[in-house]
């Protein structure tokens, strides 16, 4: 099962609504919302809390908290019986993405293009077609936090790439993962992870090939 988070991708705005709530939601609380979303549409019904905690590896009462706050922001509702959460926008139904093997958050890592599989992702995350997940290499630490080792990325072919969106690349053969930016001497390739230098490309240059726009970053269901 994958949950999938927000990426920071292209310009951010303001006064942003998840959910349908009446309030903005913390990162973590839109982790807890989309997998509690995500786990409502494969399985049939919601998770306890307790499946809550043990997939964000955090304690019962922490997990109740972030659900209280969700409540109260207008997210999902909840009762005292067992599996008692509703989320008041639910995802809809899910669709299988194909594994296309792994890739680096960190330096160029040789490309891989066997399928080794498919993962059920949400349709309201997977609209159209020509996607496809890549994991991240257990090394990859240059997208450090936006993406960490072993997330799953969803990535999109041919979507049109805006200033500071996330992409996979694909340099001499080899693929990595960075942010996207145009300057006057061509196209730049930059980490979020402050200590990674940027790579400088010319426009048109051989050596590049933008593969897709990651459109959400997922990380599977312990």
């Amino acid at each position: 099962m994958m949950s999938i988070r927000d990426t920071g991708q292209g310009k951010r705005r303001s006064g942003r609504r998840e959910g349908g709530g009446k309030m903005d939601l913390t990162p973590r609380q839109r982790q807890i919302l989309s997998f509690i979303r995500v786990f409502s549409a494969e399985q049939g019904y919601p998770p306890t809390v307790r499946e809550i905690a043990a997939h964000f590896r955090i304690d019962y009462r922490a997990a109740i908290d972030h659900l209280r706050a969700l409540e109260r922001k207008g997210s999902l509702a909840r009762s005292s019986r067992s599996r008692g959460i509703q989320v008041l926008q639910p995802f809809s139904s899910v669709q299988s993405i194909p594994v296309l093997g792994r890739v680096t958050a960190g330096p160029p890592l040789e490309a891989v293009e066997n399928i080794e599989g498919a993962i059920p992702v949400p349709q309201e995350w997977a609209r159209g077609t020509d996607l496809f997940l890549v994991r991240v290499d257990r090394e990859g630490m240059s997208m450090y936090p936006t993406i960490l080792p072993h997330d799953y990325l969803l990535v999109k072919q041919g979507a049109s790439v805006e200033e500071g969106a996330i992409v996979l690349a694909m340099i001499e053969g080899e693929v990595t993962v960075k942010r996207f930016f145009r300057n006057r001497d061509g196209i730049v390739l930059k980490s979020d992870n402050p200590a990674m230098p940027p790579l400088q490309f010319a426009e048109g240059e051989k050596n590049l090939r933008i593969l897709g726009r990651v459109i959400g970053v997922a990380y599977r269901r312990l």
